[in-house]
């Protein structure tokens, strides 16, 4: 059944990813790619599995440090900076091969737009009320925290502020969440009355255990609301102190607070606030959406929507946008993933070390794909993971010497894959391992659940296993090769060997699309697969009868080769 027909008999699948909006202050790093790759990998796994999908990024304009940097730098305004700047984060996703549906910038007029309306909405709910502020404010991290969160640094040594109105003048204090400088300051804003969903969020934590993944941050999160009351927000700040912002809307003396104003992208992104709130159908609604490649409205993208955000902004993402959505009458998205950090080599990344990775610099030295697949391989939403340059040389290595080997040593002039994929293409597994279990029987039965064994690892974003288990069928073909020795065999059981390694290395070869689409797509090329038979309909052994034609024909391209062989 062709895969048209499939879809037309069924309801299609939706799924919408959004990376966090990124702050261009500076040019992107290593965090960066990271954020935007999970999103990547899940967005074309999704796309092979047949599912309508939208997958949205940007960058995060407005506020204090952009103004800062900008003026600190000698721009003529901070809309030239973040004009320069929003380049570079859309470069390397270009670099990386991320394939994002809309790349949003919070200056965009529709967002700006956007934005007001929730406001709006918030404040005609009764959520929205001016007040004055007095706390300590990190410019860093755009955000107030309280005294209990806060400590005097006095000769290296750290000591608790009891008294949030009691500084001392020259004295340096710091957040104990990020470790960022934060100043004490009191002045007049509009308020986000955020204590009263405390137990509406409790209440959909509770009801809905999938909702923040991994489970440990579901858990950190419904701790941190069980345990104390949840404090009103501050939304504003008053354009005395930051011009660069969106104005409130009917008092231009104050901007809306940075926050505010960024989660409301992954509403705009979908065809906006009223859109959702009304069921409008988004094809006719997102300008970056080729007409009629989606289907569906606005409120049923809304509705299979994931955040990926990293760990250090999960109290955002978790509890202040869900808050916001709620206070607007708005549905909350589906679910939130939470990641962990990168480091060098073990140790927090710092230009003062001198260990910052450049993504650019490692993908121009060792290409995509394998950059890529190392991220990839390593990264455990759970925890911190370590970039080593080593690392990703050997990864690069071993995808030349034991996946590039194995499709190089089958397609030799020796053998014939086209004839052996025509011999034993239409024979049940059972048949074709009845005359050597142990050679031929774990790889093949193996291959008729990896599909469903990658869709269940990346259900839970698990990259890396999903990765260690097509690793394990590659080496599993390769000891087919090496220990059924084809070349001293019959022509018959040459041709099972072959067919055997070939159908592993097709069907991982078309798994492995998502994570490295130019590199997977160059393996099948190598085996002659048609670009109709790349999706996971014909991820099954005997499911391509038609591959190989030209693939033992002396003089083919390797897809990959060693760096030290191109030195």
């Amino acid at each position: 059944m062709v895969a048209s027909t499939r879809r037309a008999l069924r309801a299609i699948q939706k799924f919408h990813i959004t990376t966090p909006i990124f702050y261009p202050n500076a040019k992107p790093h290593l965090g960066h790619l990271y954020s935007s790759l999970i999103c990547d990998v899940q967005a074309r796994w999704q796309k092979l599995r047949d599912s309508e999908v939208l997958f949205t990024t940007g960058t995060d304009e407005h506020g204090l440090k952009i103004q800062t940097a900008s003026e600190q730098q000698g721009y003529a305004s901070p809309k030239v900076f973040v004009d320069k700047l929003c380049t570079h984060f859309i470069s390397l996703d270009e670099q990386a091969n991320i394939g994002y549906t809309r790349f949003i910038r919070t200056t965009d007029k529709d967002h700006i737009s956007n934005v007001l309306r929730l406001w709006e909405l918030c404040k005609a709910n009764g959520y929205i009320y001016k007040g004055e502020h007095s706390g300590w404010y990190s410019v860093s991290d755009e955000t107030f925290y309280p005294a209990t969160k806060v400590v005097q640094v006095i000769d290296g040594r750290e000591f608790p502020v009891m008294d949030g109105s009691t500084v001392t003048e020259g004295a340096e204090y710091i957040n104990t969440e990020t470790r960022n400088r934060v100043i004490h300051q009191t002045e007049v804003n509009y308020f986000f009355r955020l204590s009263s969903f405390r137990e509406r969020l409790i209440s959909h934590l509770k009801e809905n255990p999938g909702f923040i993944l991994p489970p440990s941050r579901s858990a950190q999160i419904l701790d941190l609301l069980l345990k104390a009351e949840l404090p009103d927000l501050s939304i504003s700040r008053p354009k005395t102190r930051l011009k660069w912002g969106i104005s409130v809307p009917g008092d231009e003396s104050q901007k809306i607070y940075v926050w505010f104003d960024a989660l409301c992208n992954y509403v705009t992104s979908i065809g906006g606030v009223d859109a959702v709130l009304e069921d409008r159908p988004i094809a006719n609604l997102v300008h970056s959406i080729p007409q009629g490649s989606v289907s569906g409205s606005s409120k049923e993208w809304w509705n299979a929507t994931t955040h990926l955000v990293g760990k250090d902004i999960v109290k955002f993402h978790t509890i202040y946008w869900p808050a916001i959505l709620l206070a607007a009458g708005l549905p909350l998205p589906e679910k939130v993933v939470v990641h962990g950090h990168w480091l060098s080599d073990g140790v927090k990344m710092s230009k003062s070390l001198g260990n910052v990775v450049v993504p650019e610099e490692m993908i121009e030295k060792y290409d995509t794909d394998p950059m890529r697949w190392f991220i990839l391989e390593h990264d455990t939403i759970e925890h911190d993971a370590s970039f080593s340059e080593e690392g990703l040389c050997q990864t690069r290595e071993l995808l030349c010497s034991k996946w590039g080997n194995l499709l190089h040593r089958c397609g030799g002039p020796k053998f014939n894959i086209h004839r052996a994929v025509q011999k034993f293409h239409h024979k049940p597994i059972t048949d074709l391992t009845k005359n050597n279990p142990e050679l031929y029987g774990n790889l093949l039965s193996r291959l008729t659940t990896l599909a469903d064994e990658i869709d269940q690892l990346l259900s839970k974003y698990d990259t890396a296993n999903a990765l260690r288990l097509i690793w394990s069928i590659i080496n599993d073909a390769n000891m087919v090769v090496q220990h059924g020795e084809p070349w001293k065999k019959p022509l018959e059981e040459q041709d099972l060997i072959i067919y055997t390694a070939v159908e592993a290395a097709r069907i991982v070869s078309i798994a492995a699309q998502p994570f490295i689409p130019v590199l997977a797509n160059r393996f099948l090329d190598r085996l002659d697969v048609h670009f109709d038979k790349r999706s996971l309909e014909y991820a099954s052994v005997g499911a391509d009868s038609s591959y190989g034609t030209t693939a033992n024909v002396r003089g083919r391209e390797v897809p990959i080769s060693s760096l030290s062989r191109q030195r």
